[in-house]
């Protein structure tokens, strides 16, 4: 295996890490909430929490948005220079062959960008939940109200 792929994949491996460890921080901090919203005295604490969270998630989200368009960018490039690579070699192969190699020269950067669209899909679902917490916060102080 060439160094520079060696290189991809300790920088997958690594992406990894650094994104495991942002979802279990995330994870701990809605976690917290929940355990906020089964005292009524703090409801209006984690209200806040709440909408703060929300917000730096969906900054986050954009921001990741980006970036996987730029490694998008960056297969599609790699891509064509492979392309032409395997096109001119010496060794002759037909399109589906051509196509096969350039795929696996590739796979490190689409592992990172499957990476990053997972993470996204992790942010999404997070949003959503702090949205249902928003409603029981609402759901929970209107009952407390009633009563």
């Amino acid at each position: 295996m060439e160094a520079a792929a060696l290189d991809q994949n300790e920088l997958a491996a690594k992406l990894e890490e650094r994104l495991r460890k942002d979802r279990e921080g995330w994870m701990e901090k809605i976690e917290n909430l929940v355990q906020m919203m089964k005292t009524i005295t703090k409801l209006s604490e984690a209200q806040v929490y709440m909408l703060s969270y929300r917000q730096i998630l969906i900054d986050k989200q954009t921001e990741l948005q980006y970036t996987i368009y730029r490694k998008n960018s960056d297969y599609e490039v790699f891509y064509r220079s492979k392309f032409m690579e395997y096109v001119n070699s010496a060794t002759k192969l037909n399109g589906g062959e051509r196509d096969r190699m350039v795929k696996a020269d590739l796979t490190v950067i689409r592992r990172q960008i499957s990476i990053l669209e997972s993470h996204m899909d992790f942010y999404k679902e997070s949003i959503k939940t702090l949205d249902h917490m928003a409603f029981a916060i609402r759901n929970r102080i209107k009952l407390e109200d009633d009563y």
